[in-house]
Protein backbone atom coordinates (compact mmCIF):
# COMPACT_ATOMS: atom_id res chain seq x y z
CA UNK A 1 0.00 0.00 0.00
CA UNK A 2 1.45 3.36 -0.96
CA UNK A 3 1.66 6.41 1.26
CA UNK A 4 0.64 9.01 -1.32
CA UNK A 5 0.71 12.64 -0.23
CA UNK A 6 -0.51 15.78 -1.96
CA UNK A 7 1.61 18.91 -2.49
CA UNK A 8 0.82 20.13 1.04
CA UNK A 9 2.04 16.84 2.49
CA UNK A 10 -1.42 15.67 3.58
CA UNK A 11 -2.73 12.17 3.06
CA UNK A 12 -4.67 12.16 -0.24
CA UNK A 13 -7.36 9.84 1.15
CA UNK A 14 -8.36 12.47 3.68
CA UNK A 15 -8.04 15.59 1.55
CA UNK A 16 -10.89 18.00 2.22
CA UNK A 17 -13.26 18.51 -0.69
CA UNK A 18 -14.89 21.93 -1.01
CA UNK A 19 -18.67 21.51 -0.76
CA UNK A 20 -21.85 23.54 -0.47
CA UNK A 21 -24.47 22.27 1.98
CA UNK A 22 -27.96 22.07 0.48
CA UNK A 23 -31.11 21.18 2.41
CA UNK A 24 -32.97 18.39 0.63
CA UNK A 25 -36.02 16.19 0.97
CA UNK A 26 -35.45 12.52 0.14
CA UNK A 27 -38.22 9.97 -0.36
CA UNK A 28 -37.27 6.33 0.25
CA UNK A 29 -38.76 3.16 -1.27
CA UNK A 30 -40.54 2.23 1.98
CA UNK A 31 -42.25 5.64 2.22
CA UNK A 32 -39.82 7.06 4.78
CA UNK A 33 -39.02 10.75 4.24
CA UNK A 34 -35.63 12.26 5.09
CA UNK A 35 -34.95 15.99 5.34
CA UNK A 36 -31.37 17.04 5.88
CA UNK A 37 -28.20 18.45 4.42
CA UNK A 38 -26.25 16.95 1.55
CA UNK A 39 -22.82 18.42 0.97
CA UNK A 40 -22.62 19.02 -2.76
CA UNK A 41 -19.18 19.37 -4.36
CA UNK A 42 -18.97 22.77 -6.04
CA UNK A 43 -18.33 21.30 -9.49
CA UNK A 44 -21.34 18.91 -9.51
CA UNK A 45 -25.08 19.30 -9.98
CA UNK A 46 -27.34 17.55 -7.47
CA UNK A 47 -28.35 14.94 -10.08
CA UNK A 48 -24.69 14.23 -10.87
CA UNK A 49 -23.87 13.88 -7.18
CA UNK A 50 -26.74 11.43 -6.64
CA UNK A 51 -25.61 9.22 -9.55
CA UNK A 52 -21.87 9.54 -8.99
CA UNK A 53 -19.80 6.45 -8.16
CA UNK A 54 -22.76 4.37 -7.07
CA UNK A 55 -20.79 1.15 -7.60
CA UNK A 56 -17.75 2.34 -5.64
CA UNK A 57 -19.68 4.28 -3.01
CA UNK A 58 -23.26 3.06 -2.55
CA UNK A 59 -23.84 5.29 0.49
CA UNK A 60 -24.62 8.99 0.70
CA UNK A 61 -23.76 11.08 3.78
CA UNK A 62 -26.62 13.15 5.26
CA UNK A 63 -26.13 15.60 8.13
CA UNK A 64 -28.58 17.43 10.44
CA UNK A 65 -31.27 14.99 9.36
CA UNK A 66 -34.89 14.52 10.36
CA UNK A 67 -36.30 11.11 9.48
CA UNK A 68 -40.07 10.69 9.26
CA UNK A 69 -41.21 7.05 9.17
CA UNK A 70 -44.54 5.93 7.72
CA UNK A 71 -45.73 4.79 11.17
CA UNK A 72 -45.40 8.38 12.47
CA UNK A 73 -42.11 7.90 14.30
CA UNK A 74 -39.64 10.79 13.96
CA UNK A 75 -35.88 10.59 14.61
CA UNK A 76 -33.09 13.15 14.35
CA UNK A 77 -29.45 12.47 13.55
CA UNK A 78 -26.46 14.78 13.19
CA UNK A 79 -24.91 12.35 10.69
CA UNK A 80 -25.89 9.12 9.00
CA UNK A 81 -25.30 7.31 5.73
CA UNK A 82 -28.08 6.37 3.35
CA UNK A 83 -27.97 3.58 0.78
CA UNK A 84 -28.50 5.19 -2.64
CA UNK A 85 -30.51 2.15 -3.81
CA UNK A 86 -33.23 3.06 -1.29
CA UNK A 87 -33.84 6.53 -2.77
CA UNK A 88 -36.93 7.13 -4.92
CA UNK A 89 -36.46 10.88 -5.34
CA UNK A 90 -34.45 13.77 -3.92
CA UNK A 91 -34.97 17.49 -4.37
CA UNK A 92 -33.69 20.72 -2.80
CA UNK A 93 -36.13 22.29 -0.35
CA UNK A 94 -35.18 25.75 -1.67
CA UNK A 95 -36.89 24.81 -4.94
CA UNK A 96 -40.08 23.42 -3.36
CA UNK A 97 -43.19 25.09 -4.77
CA UNK A 98 -46.41 25.39 -2.81
CA UNK A 99 -49.46 24.68 -4.96
CA UNK A 100 -52.69 26.54 -4.34
CA UNK A 101 -56.12 25.01 -5.10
Amino acid sequence: MSDEKNAAGKDILYAKVKTTPIRVKIQLVDGTRVEGLLHQPTNLRLADMMNRHTCDNPFLAVTDANIFFVNGEHLQYRFFTLNRDMIVCCFPLAEEVELFP
